[in-house]
């Protein structure tokens, strides 16, 4: 959805897939190098959703500047049966807002 601030949402909602399976959530918040330098107070969320039994990445959340162009890729990997380790493997181009996709490693919360 193009908005402002961009809202870009692909897969399962974390409520939805918690319905279905046992789940990890990870999830950051900061404030993005673009904005920040110029002084504004702008934040940028990303959620991942990934199941407990398969580790496969079930939905990404994303809200931030540019979040039409990152979830565009997102779901390219969770159509493609991506898992949490798929991301963690791939290479975080600094600086960017969507190296935080690839660099969350401990989940904020279990369901």
């Amino acid at each position: 959805m193009f908005t402002h601030p961009e809202i870009g949402t692909v897969g399962l909602s974390e409520e939805a897939a918690r319905e279905q399976e046992p789940i990890e959530v990870y999830a950051t918040s900061f404030r993005p190098m673009q904005t920040a330098f110029a002084g504004r107070p702008d934040r940028v969320l990303m959620k991942l959703i990934v199941s407990r039994a398969t580790r496969k990445v079930l939905g990404c959340h994303i809200v931030a500047p540019g979040a039409g162009e990152m979830i565009q890729l997102a779901g390219i990997a969770i159509k493609m049966g991506a898992t949490k380790e798929d991301f963690d493997r791939t290479v975080a181009v600094h600086p960017t807002m969507s190296e935080e996709l690839v660099t969350m490693k401990t989940p904020v919360r279990t369901a």
